[in-house]
């Protein structure tokens, strides 16, 4: 079985967010499971390359009345046989990858060039593959693209769903522009009707399998609450439509205390990062933190904003490393500013090194989101011993178990986050806290399951389609 890997980013090449981890993780775990995976991406400005990487040869890709030349290289993923083609053109990918969700139209040509790009180079290999796995709407338009170029000889396609609100909307122009005739395609002409077309849309209509990255938000993203109106097209694509859970690479998440010596392995690092950013030094001093990116209709910033000086007026120290919307980045610095309080730190910034130290620092890792497709610090946070206290919604809900390795709350409210963050600090220091950290280090969230689960699902869609 051939696999190829369509995404906006790859980590550690290329990345901006969890989609980049998945991506960077996933084919390696498939690989040792025999399934050949291919990656390919953008070549942005911003990839991390090596020395180690060629160029291949050069495409010819038609584009809005146009042919560009768009260069194919090639690189491995960091210890692994993974190969990774990077697509080069200066007009459409030299300014990218600087955000994670621009959702401009700039964005949306960018990105269908990308999707004409992927179609060229599967043609360019002589389709050999089995399988196109897309990924989120970046990739809306690749099965329509295979569908005109090779008819019924296209490789199967998979969408997988990382987050639904983000779905690159666009000028209905990008349709033409890679190549859609109009009246060719039913689900295109009807998204067009009102001037702009829904990429996103397009990636869950046409593709021949839909899955999204946990068992519980391919079931919430059938309902109005978490899908609005795209809970129709779901609903009708159901029987098609699956959940599996993503995984982590803990290889990319290194840890130097372990379940027989977290204690004093956590109380070290939680002095150096006292230290570190000025806090108040103590191990007695229960530490919360919040490392994300700072999105105001997911991440449930109101509600944390309402919580953190309740955490530190009980005693204990709260940290938040994240950057985002502008208005919830200075309404989090003010509360440094207005308090000038020694156990509160916000530090405004992408930072993937100081954000490792806080999880090893953390005794709680605070994930209040609205909603979350599947979340992966919350998987991160419990590698490290830091329970997670997490909304009970997609992802969140199916990896934290209440009173086991973490705690749950229900209704989205400062009050309900409150009494998790109480029960919390009740419990710190005591017997049933350091039972619930060492079933929190022990949990399995690397991707060997979920790895195993994708095989299962390309095998049935390879039988099916």
């Amino acid at each position: 079985m051939k696999v190829l890997l369509a995404a906006s980013e790859v980590a550690p090449i290329i990345k901006l967010g969890g989609l980049g981890d998945v991506v960077g993780s996933l084919p390696k775990a498939l690989q040792k499971l025999d399934v050949n995976t291919d990656v390919i991406v953008p070549f942005f400005p911003i990839a991390k390359i090596n020395e180690h990487i060629h160029k291949c040869f050069t495409m010819l890709v038609p584009f809005s009345g146009e042919t560009y030349e768009v260069e194919v290289y090639n690189t491995k993923l960091p210890q692994s046989d993974v190969d990774v083609f990077l697509l080069k053109n200066d007009k459409f990918f030299s300014k990218g990858g600087l955000h994670a969700f621009a959702n401009n139209i700039s964005e949306t040509q960018m990105f269908s060039f990308f999707s004409r790009s992927v179609v060229e180079f599967v043609k360019t290999e002589f389709n050999t593959y089995d399988i196109v796995h897309c990924n989120d709407w970046h990739t809306g338009l690749v099965t329509h693209l295979l569908t005109d170029e090779l008819g019924t000889e296209r490789p199967a396609t998979l969408f997988t769903i990382h987050n639904l609100m983000y779905q690159g909307v666009g000028d209905a122009g990008v349709a033409v522009d890679v190549g859609i005739v109009p009246g060719m395609h039913k689900i295109v002409d009807w998204d067009i009707e009102d001037g702009d077309i829904n990429l996103m849309q397009q990636g869950i209509t046409s593709s021949d399998f839909i899955n999204a990255v946990s068992p519980s938000y391919a079931k919430e993203i059938l309902t109005i609450e978490f899908a609005g109106e795209f809970s129709d097209l779901l609903i009708a694509r159901e029987g098609r439509l699956s959940g599996i859970l993503n995984g982590i690479d803990s290889n990319a998440f290194p840890r130097y205390y372990d379940v027989s010596n977290w204690d004093s392995g956590k109380a070290s690092a939680k002095k150096k990062l006292q230290e570190k950013l000025c806090l108040n030094i103590g191990k007695d001093k229960p530490l919360f933190s919040f490392i994300s990116r700072l999105d105001p209709n997911q991440k449930g910033l109101d509600i944390l904003h309402a919580v953190i000086p309740e955490i530190y007026s009980k005693g204990g120290q709260f940290v938040l490393l994240g950057t985002g919307d502008k208005v919830w980045e200075q309404k989090f610095s003010d509360l440094v500013n207005e308090t000038n309080n020694k156990d509160l730190h916000i530090k405004i910034a992408f930072d993937n090194d100081l954000a490792n130290e806080i999880y090893a620092a953390s005794d709680f890792l605070l994930v209040p989101s609205r909603y979350e497709p599947c979340g992966l610090i919350q998987m991160i946070g419990m590698r490290y011993g830091a329970l997670p206290i997490v909304h009970n919604v997609g992802g969140l809900k199916d990896s934290v178990s209440d009173g086991v390795n973490g705690y749950v709350f229900d209704a989205y409210s400062a009050e309900s986050l409150l009494q998790a963050v109480s029960r919390g600090l009740n419990l710190y220091g005591k017997q049933e806290h350091s039972i619930m950290v060492q079933n929190a280090m022990k949990a399995d969230f690397s991707w060997n399951t979920s790895a195993k689960e994708y095989k299962k699902l390309y095998e049935r869609i390879l039988e099916t389609v």
